[in-house]
């Protein structure tokens, strides 16, 4: 029975040691989350760009999917050339699984355009992203208001 039981514990110990890492997504997606919203408030697309993965989708609200980092590129510079930004992205939580993690967050995003009124808006996001040699990429990207129309 001894003989057994050495096994076993051998086992169970080298089982739980395979485990993905304990929770390490959200400190590093809150603070890409900040740097994210410094970049947007800044003009700096390719800030931006930085967190995204080669083949991440962009999903923005009353427009077509983004396919990779070319064509989200081509949103953001649109959007960065609207005028002087003041995004705030705020992260509500993050959900981790291994290699993948979702943000659930929102945003107050104020946007005044060269010689207009200032435009405001707030809203919410869901962020999915993938841990890539090492780095937390973002693969999936969606948001929208929460404005009345």
């Amino acid at each position: 029975m001894k003989r057994l039981l050495i096994p076993a514990i051998l086992l169970l110990g080298a089982c739980a040691s395979m485990d993905t890492p304990s929770g390490d997504a959200e400190a590093v997606i809150r603070k890409n989350a900040s740097a994210f919203a410094a970049a947007a408030s800044s003009g700096n697309v390719d800030g931006m760009l930085a967190f995204y993965a080669d083949d991440a989708i962009l999903l923005p609200p009353n427009a077509p999917m983004f396919r990779g980092k070319d064509a989200i590129r081509q949103f953001w510079s649109g959007f960065a050339s609207l005028g002087a930004i003041n995004a705030q992205l705020i992260t509500d939580d993050v959900l981790q699984s291994g290699d993948l993690a979702a943000e659930t967050g929102h945003f107050d995003l104020t946007i005044t355009p060269k010689g207009g009124a200032p435009i405001k808006d707030n809203g919410k996001f869901l962020v999915v992203w993938k841990r890539i040699n090492g780095e937390w990429r973002i693969v999936r990207d969606t948001f929208n208001s929460s404005m009345p129309r």
